[in-house]
């Protein structure tokens, strides 16, 4: 086993120290390292659905127009580099390896037993300030208001749509589940809320509200008009009107994306960014953001979508009437993660497609698909095949040319069968590595 392998190796034992949410922990480590969060200028991006995305989006519409980016991202399908990434290139694995171990020994000098994932924002915050980005797009992890990631004093803070996930860390309701996700909301730094449902738009508003934060809100401040099923779209703002926007992302949801990152965008204009429509225009066009109704073969037609909740399920199911048909039924690839509302997820999928292969997504807690065969059983004829690798090859080897496949159900899963679809191009990672 090599350097790396075996480094990497001690960094995901950290996972067995479950999460702890003290930022009060993440600020004492931060300080160890000479604070480098507080010397770069970030867009703190949080939310249920669409973060991930929007921070993509505004990644790409940022290096068109000549600024060096740097982006964080959780979770990594393929390779944990992927979730730190300056202009677009992923941080080289010699690199991260150096990080790694340098953040290691300080961390066990001073005997701070830090997280999986308290490690890995310090490595991000570390690197990004050591590489002089000249803006860092930050997603929170798991929720905002305790999320590691909240230290940060950005120049602007974003909300995506909220629903629920995550619920027994971050309340049963739509409204408690948007007060943490507002928890990302600073005292006098502006906030662009992409939140439809009624109960978040107050809570996120209230908390702008009595922290002196100026709100950009959707469907008041900015807005779109879909061109769906074509990836094209209109925007709204207060100082933007574009037309005929196109985007490199299939599915209407990514048009209310791509409105909250222009709505973003509008909102670092007006604190002196430049960013002009071109950069805008191109950037949303070639977004690469995978994983995302992926379509990764063509004959047959195989798609990967990372939903893995009740709002992604929903978001997906409209994106496949739009773009394959409202009669198309696939034939399911699905596995989950125990946590989720999984037995909501097969009501909602069941019904739209022909056949589900039940399969098990490794990492973290996987649901074992025994528990979900009588949920799908209801709505379409459902197996089970453990492996995720062989329920891929055995769907595909059933597959004729005018068939379609669909994987989904966890980010995980998709992380599992990427590099099947990837060997096929000759390709061992999903982005560029730095230097390469």
């Amino acid at each position: 086993m090599d350097q790396l392998s075996k480094t990497l190796d001690w960094l995901y034992s950290l996972e067995a120290r479950g999460e702890i949410y003290k930022l009060e922990r993440m600020e004492a480590a931060l300080e160890l390292i000479g604070n480098p969060h507080r010397k770069l200028r970030a867009v703190h991006i949080a939310g249920t659905k669409g973060k991930g995305s929007v921070a993509a989006m505004l990644d790409s519409c940022l290096r068109q127009a000549g600024y060096r980016t740097g982006l964080y991202t959780k979770p990594h399908l393929v390779n944990l580099a992927e979730r730190t990434r300056i202009s677009g290139t992923e941080i080289p694995a010699a690199l991260m390896l150096h990080y790694i171990e340098r953040l290691r020994a300080i961390y066990d000098r001073a005997g701070m037993a830090l997280t999986f994932f308290e490690f890995t924002v310090a490595m991000m915050f570390l690197y990004f300030a050591e590489e002089n980005v000249d803006i860092a797009v930050v997603e929170t992890g798991l929720g905002g208001r305790l999320d590691s990631t909240n230290v940060v004093t950005p120049m602007l803070s974003v909300i995506t749509p909220i629903g629920f996930d995550h619920m027994e860390y971050l309340g049963h309701t739509i409204a408690a589940i948007a007060g943490e996700k507002g928890g990302i909301i600073k005292n006098d730094i502006p906030v662009v809320i992409g939140a439809r449902d009624p109960e978040a738009r107050l809570a996120l508003t209230s908390i702008a509200g009595q922290r002196g934060s100026a709100v950009r809100l959707i469907d008041r401040d900015f807005s779109f008009d879909s061109q769906a099923p074509a990836h094209r779209m209109d925007y709204h703002g207060l100082g933007l009107e574009l037309r005929d926007l196109e985007l490199g992302l299939a599915g209407p949801f990514q048009q209310e994306n791509a409105a909250i990152a222009v709505a973003t965008l509008e909102a670092l204009r007006a604190q002196g960014w430049r960013m002009d429509e071109d950069a805008i225009r191109k950037g949303l066009r070639e977004i690469y953001w995978p994983g995302r109704f992926d379509i990764v073969s063509k004959r047959p037609l195989v798609i990967l979508d990372c939903a893995h909740n009740e709002m992604s399920i929903a978001a997906l199911l409209e994106t496949m009437s739009v773009e394959l048909g409202p009669d198309v039924k696939p034939r399911l690839i699905f596995g989950c993660q125990s946590a989720k509302e999984w037995a909501a997820m097969a009501a909602m999928l069941g019904p739209r497609v022909r056949d589900v292969t039940l399969t098990r997504a490794k990492p973290k807690s996987p649901l074992e698909p025994e528990e979900l065969v009588a949920h799908f059983a209801a709505h379409c004829p459902a197996r089970v095949e453990r492996d995720s690798m062989r329920a891929i090859e055995r769907v595909i080897s059933e597959l004729t040319p005018n068939d379609v496949a669909l994987v989904t159900g966890s980010v995980y899963l998709i992380g599992e069968v990427y590099p099947y679809f990837l060997t096929l191009e000759g390709r061992s990672g999903l982005f560029p590595e730095a230097g390469a």
